[in-house]
């Protein structure tokens, strides 16, 4: 009749292990998949932030092309000696020397 009861403790004690054992591969289960969605979260972020470098450098090349097809064009038309182009670089030293007596200005205390 002992034997009868131990072997009742035995088998209540399996069952309890196999429970701690269920719950722990559910716990196990549950971060994997939480793991799993912060991985593919993290995956798709630099994905994009990817794309927006790739853009940000594709935008960044065509002001370099524009901006040296103007200057070029400018220079051009400086050098020809005719009236517009003179005019022109006149604008831009005024606008330069401008700039440069704000900030001047402006560090030396004066109000802006």
């Amino acid at each position: 009749m002992s034997n009868w009861g131990r072997g009742k403790t035995q088998e209540s004690s399996e069952a309890d292990l196999e429970a701690q054992n269920d719950q722990h591969l559910n716990d196990l289960h549950s971060k994997i998949s939480q793991l799993r969605s912060v991985t593919t979260d993290i995956y798709q972020d630099s994905r994009g932030q990817n794309s927006l470098l790739d853009s940000t450098s594709n935008t960044f090349d065509s002001f370099k092309t524009s901006l040296s097809n103007t200057s070029t064009r400018f220079a051009r038309s400086v050098q020809s000696g005719k009236g517009p182009g003179r005019i022109q670089l006149g604008i831009v030293v005024a606008f330069v020397l401008l700039f440069f007596l704000y900030k001047f200005s402006s560090t030396r205390g004066g109000s802006p």
